[in-house]
């Protein structure tokens, strides 16, 4: 179980800034007034697609994903989430149940803000509320353009986008090819096919988990590639 932590100060949050809701001038002090704070450990599950949404998450450290299964029951990394980003708010504005199920990929905390006290804080600032509109609309067109790429793209070149996009955003994470997989939206065994391939034209090189870019240009390229 996630432990809870309901006294940390607000005013020194390192993601207040990043915050949607916090960044709101005057926001703040409500926020503080009915917010928990909760601690995930690598894997822990913070919510499971189906449930009935229940608040607004927002990271305050650590790192999130959010994973929602296909038809075959093949696990695809939708969205992957830092310090300052929202879980739970498309599902919250819809009222409907989660899409997807949220899962600590590291250590992570998470400020929780209950669902009733979320909708008042919606109507004494209605610019919390355009600001959630506003990132809503930057998940979509970020979702659009992996969507399309993954079609007009084989998985080679999901692969390689991949790994340029997780070192880029995520550089001290140490990724397993399942997790690679589960973001290129393909199988674990094309990506160990891949990266083996990759190293041999010296565009990468293996140790472990670790995997460091050698020709970025070149890997660029491959995943450019229709």
């Amino acid at each position: 179980m996630a432990k809870h932590h309901s006294h940390q100060d607000c005013d020194v949050c390192p993601t207040r800034a990043q915050n949607p809701v916090c960044s709101v001038d005057g926001a703040l002090s409500r926020v503080q007034d009915v917010r928990t704070t909760s601690r995930y450990s690598a894997g822990q599950v913070i919510f499971y697609a189906g449930n009935d949404p229940l608040g607004l998450f927002t990271v305050q450290t650590g790192l999130v994903k959010l994973e929602a299964l296909s038809p075959e029951g093949d696990a695809h990394t939708l969205r992957l989430m830092g310090p300052g980003c929202i879980l739970g708010y498309r599902a919250l504005f819809a009222s409907e149940p989660y899409r997807a199920t949220a899962i600590a990929v590291e250590d992570s905390q998470l400020c929780f803000i209950p669902k009733t006290e979320m909708l008042k804080v919606f109507e004494e600032f209605p610019a919390v509320a355009m600001n959630l509109a506003k990132q809503l609309s930057v998940d979509l067109r970020r979702a659009e353009e992996k969507w399309v790429q993954q079609i007009d793209h084989q998985a080679p070149s999901r692969i390689a986008e991949a790994l340029l996009f997780l070192t880029d955003h995520f550089s001290t994470q140490s990724w397993t090819r399942r997790e690679i997989a589960e973001w290129a939206g393909t199988t674990p065994e094309t990506v160990m096919r891949t990266l083996s391939t990759y190293e041999k034209q010296g565009l990468i090189a293996l140790d472990g988990k670790s995997i460091r870019i050698l020709s970025r240009p070149s890997l660029s390229e491959k995943a450019h590639r229709t």
